[in-house]
């Protein structure tokens, strides 16, 4: 989104800044919920993690003697342990995140306390068309605020989906480099 400036909707009329509360409303619960499935995701994929690092430390510990597949699961146990610290950190971290409601003393500042008439038609002369009420003049600056609030959380939607992505990869790929390594050992030791 472009960087708005804070009166770009004084000049929305009641109806349509009812009906731009309840999209922005609306559009930040689809990304919140959105970004809730993708962090369950990396907690289901954490989970097959953990236990494939334990199944193959206990295969690595059942063993007497090292040979080719131990050599595999070696680096299998290895990998999936450098993907789960990858997902707990890049992805499952606790994130800051914009809030849809405000606190009543960060809405109703000292500057909504002091407007007077003058200030309305200062307002007018932007092109705010609402009633001459500090409601009307607040919900109009509030929607630059759920815009702002979207928007980081849209980015933080693209952040964690990318980073679960390369940790999924991550993921599939540990198989074939624990065959490789396998199949390397096997042949020249």
């Amino acid at each position: 989104m472009k960087n708005l400036p804070d009166d770009y909707f004084l000049d929305a009329d009641d109806d349509l800044v009812d009906f731009l509360e309840k999209q922005g409303e609306d559009c930040i619960g689809e990304i919140y919920r959105s970004n809730t499935v993708n962090k369950e995701n990396g907690y289901k994929l954490l989970s097959i993690l953990i236990v494939g690092i334990g199944s193959s430390f206990l295969l690595l510990t059942q063993k007497t003697r090292i040979d080719f597949l131990s050599a595999g699961i070696a680096v299998f146990t290895v990998y999936w342990s450098i993907c789960a610290i990858y997902l707990v950190i890049n992805v499952l971290t606790v994130h800051t995140y914009g809030l849809i409601s405000t606190s009543p003393a960060a809405l109703y500042t000292e500057g909504y306390k002091d407007i007077c008439e003058s200030d309305f038609d200062s307002l007018r002369a932007k092109g705010f068309v609402g009633k001459n009420d500090r409601l009307s003049v607040m919900r109009r600056y509030r929607l630059k605020t759920l815009c702002v609030t979207a928007d980081e959380l849209l980015q933080v939607n693209e952040t964690i989906r990318t980073r679960l992505k390369k940790a999924r990869i991550a993921t599939i790929l540990a198989p074939v480099y624990a065959i490789i390594i396998s199949a390397i050992t096997y042949l020249f030791f």
